[in-house]
């Protein structure tokens, strides 16, 4: 990685984004939306209302500019989209209880105080166990594609071992390899899989500090998440 331009690359993405380019909004929605989706699962949705829940997420974030009049020195991307999903899940399920009670739907629109409130939540940077476990997944799952395209020997080892929790000897015996070079396969591909992680981590980050805090904070999950080695 040659070094993260902040805030450039996710604003100028957005700007775009914002202006209807459809090209940027596929590739925005595309990289954030499976987070969104499963997180939505989490809170008791089936997969079409999760993915409707997911498309208003990012309707809300580009009709209304949200994060174009988000004060880039505060919060954080992965905080700002958490808020709003939280917002428009909590619309989600009030119209659910007012179709119950015989009421109609009721449009979701984001006035002034629910940007200020969804702006503040973004700066104190609220975290949720759920959605930073799917942030983790999304962001290993564009990773693990990245390593396969450069380097296919490294993700086999390494998708099996991480992904699919199997031992170094299973690995060997699955994929005709000695565990020596398992072993040597995993820990390189660790290493590149971690320099495409920080990479992924600086499409979006705002500011340097955040991408620090970020491969800290995510790294830390991703000890925490992994499968123990086998005997």
């Amino acid at each position: 990685m040659t070094g993260p331009g902040f805030p450039s690359t996710l604003w100028t993405l957005i700007r775009s984004a914002g202006a209807g380019r459809e090209a940027a909004v596929a590739d925005f929605v595309t990289r954030y939306r499976p987070a969104v989706v499963r997180f939505a699962c989490r809170r008791g949705l089936d997969a079409a209302e999760a993915e409707d829940i997911a498309q208003e997420v990012f309707v809300r974030v580009f009709d209304d500019g949200l994060l174009g009049r988000a004060d880039r020195a505060q919060g954080r991307f992965r905080s700002l989209l958490l808020a709003v999903t939280r917002h428009v899940l909590g619309h989600h399920f009030e119209r659910r209880s007012a179709q119950k009670r015989g009421g109609g739907k009721a449009p979701l629109s984001l006035d002034r105080t629910d940007v200020a409130a969804i702006a503040e939540v973004a700066a104190r940077d609220e975290r949720d166990p759920d959605f930073d476990r799917e942030w983790l997944a999304a962001l290993l799952a564009r990773a693990l594609e990245r390593l396969k395209v450069e380097n296919r020997s490294y993700h086999e080892c390494l998708s099996a071992f991480l992904v699919h929790g199997k031992s170094h000897k299973e690995v060997a015996a699955a994929l005709g390899k000695t565990e020596a070079q398992v072993r040597h396969a995993i820990s390189r591909g660790k290493a590149k899989l971690g320099a495409i992680l920080r990479d992924e981590i600086a499409e979006y980050a705002l500011s340097p500090g955040e991408f620090a805090d970020e491969v800290r904070y995510l790294s830390a999950l991703l000890d925490r998440s992994e499968a123990p080695e086998k005997p």
